[in-house]
């Protein structure tokens, strides 16, 4: 079984940067544009946006335990989580400007 842990890390360690890269791109692109004005329609791209950092999130917990090998969801000191910690409260604040 550690053999078939290890080669799945190696995939992963290989496979995840670029994965990673590609998604936070996407979700910046996805953001740059204004959120729509009616409030089903904010309510629909908020939702996306924060589904798409969810993503990112476990995308970067995947690729940590990819080169650790140990759960590091409790590591909140990275710049990475900083940064999803700012993107999401962005969001939140969008809450009280929904037309």
């Amino acid at each position: 079984m550690s053999e078939d842990l290890g080669s799945i890390r190696a995939a992963c360690r290989a496979d995840l940067p670029s994965r990673i890269r590609a998604a936070l791109e996407d979700y910046l692109r996805f953001v740059a544009d204004d959120p729509p004005a009616d409030a089903k329609g904010f309510a629909a791209w908020q939702a996306a946006a924060k589904a798409a950092l969810a993503h990112i999130e476990m995308l970067v917990k995947l690729a940590r335990w990819a080169e650790t090998g140990i759960d590091t969801a409790d590591d909140e000191a990275s710049s990475l989580d900083r940064l999803l910690a700012q993107a999401r409260h962005a969001l939140d604040g969008l809450d009280g400007d929904e037309p």
